[in-house]
């Protein structure tokens, strides 16, 4: 049964979505679409979006977006999303991003323009768009990339964006810039300091700068993403054994991308490595005051016919690139190694029965747990190292 207070939510994007529907009744210049998806996860060992051991439906996505085009030269638009994942995301409604953009100069050579608002972070090829289930490879993200336990940082920023590109001959040169506040909330803190501890994130900045070139045919696209986060941490000075103090965790990313499509296949591949520098805020981080993770995934897709499609990934984590046995965390923090990594093996298909509906499958054999969220396995003794997935999922969209 849905909680009264959990209705009233559904119950207001219903009306926003009766809402836009009646405007956009009264005028071509504004749009707007939804999507609703359901997934399953089934799993041995481990628990991903809700208690997955048992079999867990509790994951959900409902999102609305609207576009208006005052002019020829301006755009806003925005989307409302409420997402269910397990303990990670409890389906509260949320603006997922809301932007005014404004093209300055367009013309045969290319384009530049500037938007304000909330605003998709450009990070590696899939983030700007990982809420529609369309536009992503598979149901479950590269998790070495885009964590979904901390999603609400890698997804958008407060501020503005600077865009640009520039057409050659045989291809086109994009670059976005976006400098603003990232969103940081309890499960990003639970990402990078492993625990709620007393105290908040009350502030945060960045930037993100993405450079991509595509080829004409899209046959060869490859991107660099480059940014840096600083999150300030506000401790209330409780003397809690190993508690962080004041201060100021900085997170700098790097991300290559690479993408060859022929007719039939496409092949992906995509680097990340993250310098991350907690030991400002002292306690048990001065322990190991920085860290460099790095991770990349291999994907191979296969679009058996317009409506079918299979792919095979291989994803591969490191949260320490010189403790890539997890033995240094199990001697400093008494972590189990296996925490450390994770090598996931993953294979899915894919059909669109029609372009509304979107059903997929996939399954992954995974040794390590390094991108598990604490809110859904909170004890680490009780994770398994090997352990295996079955994903399903439906996806409407109108």
């Amino acid at each position: 049964m849905l909680s009264i207070w959990k209705l009233s939510r559904y119950l207001m994007l219903g009306v926003f979505v009766s809402g836009m529907s009646s405007i956009a009744s009264a005028g071509e210049q504004l749009e707007f679409n939804g999507f609703l998806t359901q997934g399953y996860f089934l799993t041995d060992h481990n628990r991903f979006n809700g208690n997955s051991e048992s079999g867990s439906f509790d994951f959900r996505e409902l999102g609305v977006n609207a576009s208006w085009k005052p002019s020829s030269q301006m755009l806003l638009t925005g989307q409302v999303v409420s997402r269910k994942a397990g303990k990670v995301d409890n389906g509260d409604l949320a603006l997922d991003y809301a932007r005014l953009d404004y093209r300055m100069i367009e013309s045969d050579m290319g384009s530049l323009g500037v938007s304000v608002g909330r605003i998709k972070n450009p990070f590696g090829f899939y983030n700007a768009t990982r809420d529609v289930a369309f536009t992503r490879p598979s149901i479950v993200l590269p998790q070495s990339l885009y964590f979904d336990k901390a999603r609400t940082l890698e997804l958008s920023s407060d501020g503005f964006m600077l865009y640009g590109n520039r057409f050659f001959e045989t291809g086109v040169l994009e670059t976005e810039l976006v400098i603003g506040k990232p969103r940081v909330d309890t499960n990003v803190e639970f990402a990078y300091l492993n625990r709620d501890w007393p105290g908040e994130f009350d502030d945060s900045r960045g930037f993100l700068l993405r450079t991509e070139y595509s080829l004409n045919d899209y046959s060869l696209i490859g991107g660099v993403t480059y940014g840096g986060f600083r999150l300030d941490f506000d401790a209330p000075g409780l003397s809690l054994p190993g508690a962080p103090g004041d201060g100021t965790i900085k997170i700098d990313v790097l991300v290559l991308s690479m993408q060859y499509n022929l007719q039939k296949w496409s092949f992906t591949g995509e680097y990340f490595k993250q310098d991350i520098d907690w030991g400002e805020l002292g306690g048990v981080y001065l322990l190991l005051p920085e860290v460099t993770s790095e991770s990349f995934y291999l994907q191979v897709e296969h679009r058996v016919s317009p409506t079918v499609s299979l792919f095979l990934r291989r994803d591969i984590l490191y949260q320490d690139k010189n403790d890539r046995d997890g033995l240094t965390a199990n001697a400093l923090f008494g972590r189990p190694p296996h925490t450390q990594y994770a090598f996931d093996w993953t294979f899915g298909i894919g059909w669109q029965p029609d372009p509304n509906w979107l059903l997929r499958a996939e399954v992954h054999n995974i040794e390590g747990t390094g991108w598990l969220s604490v809110q859904d396995n909170p004890d680490d003794s009780e994770r398994k190292e090997n352990w295996n997935m079955l994903s399903l999922q439906a996806t409407y969209r109108f």
